[in-house]
């Protein structure tokens, strides 16, 4: 279904409601340049009679849990089906929170700051030696695989869009600097365009010798030898 909107400074946007996958297009492409719904959109949305906006156009990078997820995911010892099951990503979602939540507790007290790095780098231990086993090695090399991918995974979910195959947008071309853009002219080139000038003729003694009247030598030496 094709509806048109029209402003009141006369302009008109289309917006394509399809009703079987329950998406809106607007040709003002609004949505795809920022991510949230256009207000061509949101009318269309009141007249059909929706008090909620559809869950394909609320980006999680706009909700309040957005904060609660981690910037950065460690994935040690996780297989990749895993590492993108819900419940695997509500648990690291939580450790990173209690991690944070106990540095922030031990931060006034050195004592207790140096209980907990005793007790991470503890298990930090067990797990290195635990990975140092064949069985764990062979394990590993599909989880280093896995990472990759489900890094890639959480980076587009908290974007909340997939990152594109092919990037067609690219840095601009560099712009030339403002002005003529005239090259620099060496001495001796400057020479010889002087010396391809056409010399004025001086109209006091008749001679073409880059003076003019004012100038003249001759008139010079005249006056001086004539003062009255």
């Amino acid at each position: 279904m094709d509806i048109i909107i029209k402003e009141t400074n006369g302009k008109s946007f289309s917006v394509v409601h399809d009703m079987v996958l329950t998406t809106f297009t607007c040709s003002c492409k609004h949505f795809e340049l920022y991510g949230w719904l256009c207000r061509h959109v949101f009318v269309v949305l009141k007249d059909l009679g929706l008090n909620l906006i559809p869950s394909a156009y609320v980006m999680s990078r706009w909700t309040k849990q957005a904060i609660s997820n981690p910037m950065f995911h460690v994935l040690d010892n996780i297989d990749a089906q895993c590492a993108q099951a819900d419940d695997i990503k509500r648990l690291l979602s939580k450790l990173w929170s209690d991690i944070h939540i106990c540095i922030g507790l031990a931060e006034p007290r050195v004592d207790h700051l140096i209980d907990f790095s005793k007790i991470v780098e503890a298990y930090k231990i067990k797990l290195l030696s635990a990975a140092q086993t064949q069985e764990d090695a062979t394990i590993n090399e599909g989880v280093l695989d896995a990472m990759h991918i489900g890094k890639e995974h959480q980076f587009e979910s908290f974007v909340g869009m997939a990152a594109p195959r092919e990037i067609n947008i690219h840095p601009p071309t560099q712009s030339k600097n403002k002005g003529s853009g005239k090259r620099l002219k060496s001495a001796k080139e400057k020479g010889i365009e002087g010396s391809q000038k056409k010399r004025r003729t001086c109209k006091s003694c008749g001679e073409m010798a880059g003076h003019n009247a004012r100038t003249c030598p001759k008139k010079q030496q005249t006056y001086i030898s004539n003062p009255t």
